[in-house]
Formats: C-alpha cells, sequence, structure tokens
C-alpha cells in the first residue's frame, strides 16, 4: 500500500489505522440531535409495530359485529322490541 498525496494515509505507516471517536448525538434532517436513549425508544415504538396491527384487526372485527347486530336490530318488530326490553329488564334485576 503506498501512500498517496492527499489521502488520510500519508502521515502513518500501512500497519497502522486511523480510529474515530463516534459521536454520542445522532443529527437529524431536521439539525436536531437525538440521543442513543431516544434512538433506542424509537426502535422499542416501532417493534411493536405486529402487535398494534393484530390489536387493530381485534378491533375491526368487533366493529363488523357490532355493525351485524344493528342491522339486525333494525329488522325486529315492536313487539320484539318490547319483549326483548322486558327479558332484559327481568336479567337485571336478577343480578342486582
Amino acid at each position: 500500500m503506498t501512500n498517496k498525496p492527499g489521502s488520510d494515509r500519508t502521515r502513518h505507516p500501512a500497519t497502522h489505522r486511523r480510529l474515530e471517536v463516534v459521536k454520542p448525538m445522532t443529527n437529524t434532517h431536521d439539525g436536531e440531535t437525538r440521543t442513543p436513549e431516544q434512538i433506542a425508544a424509537l426502535f422499542a415504538i416501532a417493534g411493536r409495530e405486529i402487535e398494534a396491527i393484530e390489536q387493530l384487526t381485534g378491533c375491526v372485527a368487533q366493529l363488523h359485529k357490532v355493525q351485524a347486530a344493528k342491522a339486525q336490530l333494525a329488522t325486529l318488530t315492536p313487539a320484539e322490541v318490547r319483549a326483548a326490553l322486558e327479558f332484559r329488564r327481568g336479567t337485571l334485576g336478577e343480578a342486582q
């Protein structure tokens, strides 16, 4: 290996390597800096993506059940509604 003018190795023998110190802060595109702890927190949040998707999927399934129940309730006759309300009133009274 030869030492070329202008290279970072001009003052160092070929057996030595230059070490650089890593800064504890990382610059962002907007000029702010983040600490390693803040970056680790971002990784932790990003790692919960699958859990969030599973929760959202469960909520969507529950919403579909609610909408289906409401659609069925809309087709009931007044007599069926009265009977259901009486039934609920009786079961609520028993629970107390």
